[in-house]
């Protein structure tokens, strides 16, 4: 095969898990010749001042107490099982769960910190764990590293192939008269490692600046700036002394410096949240003592060690995320086995589009999920207490919900008509009023509160045991499956920009990540217990945080709970930083939009009123760069997180066997990116990519 005769240098600034994605696609093409008869001659630039393959979030010597929030059967970083009918397989690809397989007798053990009542962190496998466990992140961290050694060695095995990688942050990205000219922080102390993957950082340090012909942006979450609230809380701790955590990757919080026996108030109960709770407890010394003859939620007793903060926490919905139910880790698509979607189907989105021009989401989508949610509730309490139904009752059911016209609130009257004419003992189920479970209650006391809460989390320990057997967790089944096709719907462009910002972003992201993207049960149990221990308290519906400065302190409360405000030193943001571009701290990110080179996505809401997106604006697939001061995208591809104005979930991996369209997106991104870098500057694979970015730009024609 002739070879290219001029070298091309291509930079992938972010080496996690999208840029080690990217970079098995460039081998999987390149392996299987999709070039024609010319063989690329590359040098590749990796360049990460994180670990290259982990990153940051899934670095290998985090602490093993970190739990990934799915089970291992699920996340891949490369094509597996359905998935390589639509994507062919690099020679090195594989999931978590394959190369946990292959890999399941190593396991080593660093020493445990002197300082700290941390753990060993285990480097490895989780020993004796199956693919439906919910494996550490740690864990996750040594496939990525693995995958990424072994990409990078294939890669440089390829004739006319070259791969260096980098520990080093790039802080600025600039055109140049050829490509494009990158900026290393002075302050980084990188290695130059050619052809091979090296986490230690040893060799000579590499030069300031770099250039390259084409880019590859797959930075993963980056520093952010503060809301207003934050920014106040920021400066308060400065005058008064006190200490306010701002939204972090958990890895990153020192958790250790929370005081023992202190109140914290915590802000956000999702995923982070859990994160808090099991570095303040089991991280401080604290065990769980299983009680076996217990129902689930209550088979836990947490024995404190006295070294324990006191967390006082509060949400929103005053909850937090419920728990993936175990009917999840055994069905394929990571919905329960059994789950049809019968009336968000393909069919009836293409006749709505077809009558109505652009999907609106309460108008088209919504009565769709909702009746399918509504259908999978009902089947299933039928199929275990028939004898709470007379006859006829799901023939009634299937003509109500068969009426498309009804809006829902008259969908609810009638319904409630037919359960008391057929099922007089069942109520409605309402989706929406289970994502604000104490909506609308008011409490008499703190601890009247605590009790609510007990009760909840013990009951919703109790219907994820049940799997299957629970008709709310079936129907938060139907919600995720539904949440899957509408994130395939926004990337293809097709739902309008104002019902995704008015409804999507407004209401149906936090209804559905607060019931169906949860911790695993374990973590609901464990808060359980740690709730009746008094180590954790709720606040209530709605909190309010604030700051007493004549007290000194922080304060929090609920205004549907009659108890005296909270007070505390210390004020943790349990959740990650903002994913929104223009709120970047990010160097590089903050220059790119300055220089305009890129620029955020411009979206509109109801009003008419342009608004910016999270992400950068970039063409359709591969997504490209648009800049500010021409229509002709630039060559710089962006994977991952900030495609967020295009994009539905860009944090969550790839599903392993996952449709393209949907769960395994972030690996058609990277395959559109590793196709069209091979192509070349002068050569695209898709028609009229060099030409004016109007016709490649997602929605609206580019403005600038």
């Amino acid at each position: 095969m002739p070879q290219q005769t001029q070298e091309r240098t291509v930079a992938v600034i972010g080496a996690g898990p999208r840029g080690t994605s990217f970079l098995e696609r460039l081998l999987a093409a390149v392996e299987h010749g999709v070039d024609g008869d010319r063989a690329p001659r590359l040098r590749i630039l990796v360049i990460d001042p994180a670990p290259h393959g982990p990153g940051r979030v899934w670095n290998p010597q985090q602490s093993p107490l970190y739990l990934m929030n799915t089970p291992a059967s699920f996340p891949t970083a490369a094509p597996a099982g359905a998935t390589r009918e639509q994507l062919t397989a690099s020679s090195v690809s594989r999931s978590f769960a394959e190369w946990r397989h292959e890999h399941e007798a190593e396991e080593t053990a660093t020493s445990v910190r002197a300082d700290s009542f941390e753990p060993p962190v285990v480097l490895g496998i989780d020993h004796g764990g199956t693919d439906t466990d919910y494996p550490t992140r740690a864990a996750y961290g040594q496939y990525l590293s693995w995958l990424h050694t072994a990409v990078s060695a294939a890669l440089a095995r390829q004739p006319g192939i070259r791969v260096e990688h980098l520990r080093a942050e790039v802080t600025e990205l600039r055109r140049a008269e050829s490509g494009y000219e990158l900026t290393l922080g002075k302050d980084q102390h990188p290695g130059n490692h050619d052809n091979h993957h090296d986490d230690d950082g040893a060799g000579p340090a590499p030069k300031d600046r770099l250039r390259a012909d084409q880019v590859v942006l797959a930075l993963g979450h980056i520093p952010a700036g503060l809301n207003e609230s934050g920014e106040h809380f920021t400066e308060v701790a400065g005058q008064l002394g006190l200490r306010y955590q701002p939204p972090a990757i958990p890895t990153e919080v020192d958790y250790y410096s929370l005081p023992a026996g202190e109140n914290v108030l915590v802000r956000g109960m999702g995923l982070n949240f859990f994160d808090l709770m099991i570095q303040a407890s089991v991280g401080r010394g604290g065990v769980f003592h299983e009680h076996p003859d217990r129902p689930a939620g209550q088979r836990l007793e947490y024995l404190a060690t006295g070294d324990e903060p006191h967390l006082v926490a509060g949400s929103r919905r005053g909850t937090p995320y419920r728990a993936k139910s175990t009917a999840l880790t055994e069905a394929p698509g990571f919905a329960p086995a059994g789950i049809r979607l019968h009336h968000l189907t393909p069919a009836a989105v293409a006749d709505a589009e077809r009558r109505h021009d652009v999907l609106d989401f309460s108008a088209h989508l919504w009565p769709l999920i909702q009746r399918d949610v509504l259908r999978t509730y009902y089947r299933t309490l039928v199929e275990l207490e028939p004898e709470l139904f007379q006859a006829g009752f799901s023939a009634a059911l299937d003509e109500l919900l068969a009426d498309t016209h009804l809006g829902e609130a008259v969908l609810q009257t009638r319904g409630q008509r037919l359960l008391r004419e057929l099922a007089p003992d069942v109520l409605w189920f309402d989706i929406r009023s289970l994502g604000r479970p104490f909506g609308g209650l008011t409490f008499e006391s703190a601890q009247q509160y605590q009790q609510h809460m007990s009760t909840y989390l013990e009951d919703d320990a109790a219907t994820s045991a049940a799997g299957v057997h629970s008709p709310v967790k079936m129907a938060i089944g139907a919600l995720h499956l539904a949440r899957m096709e509408v994130k395939a719907l926004i990337s293809q462009g097709r739902v309008s920009q104002s019902s995704q910002i008015s409804e999507i972003e407004g209401w149906f992201e936090s209804l559905v990540e607060g019931l169906a993207s949860g911790p695993p049960l374990q973590r609901i149990e464990e808060l359980a217990a740690l709730t009746r221990a008094g180590i954790v308290e709720f606040l209530g519906p709605e909190p309010i945080f604030d700051v007493d400065r004549e007290a000194g302190c922080y304060t929090a409360e609920s205004p549907a709970v009659a108890a005296p405000a909270y007070q505390a030193r210390w004020l943790l943001e349990a959740m990650m930083p903002a994913n929104r571009v223009q709120l970047s701290r990010s160097p590089l990110v903050a220059g790119l939009l300055r220089s305009g080179l890129a620029r955020p996505r411009e979206l509109v809401d109801a009003s008419g009123a342009p608004r910016a997106g999270k992400g950068f604006d970039v063409t359709t697939l591969p997504h490209r760069l648009i800049p500010v001061d021409r229509a002709e995208p630039e060559e710089i591809y962006v994977l991952g997180l900030q495609l967020s104005s295009v994009q539905w979930g860009t944090a969550i991996a790839a599903e392993a066997g996952g449709n393209l369209a949907a769960s395994a997106r972030s690996l058609a991104d990277a395959d559109a990116a590793a196709r069209a870098v091979l192509a070349g500057p002068d050569d695209s694979t898709s028609p009229g990519a060099r030409a004016s970015g109007r016709d490649r730009i997602t929605g609206s024609p580019a403005r600038g």
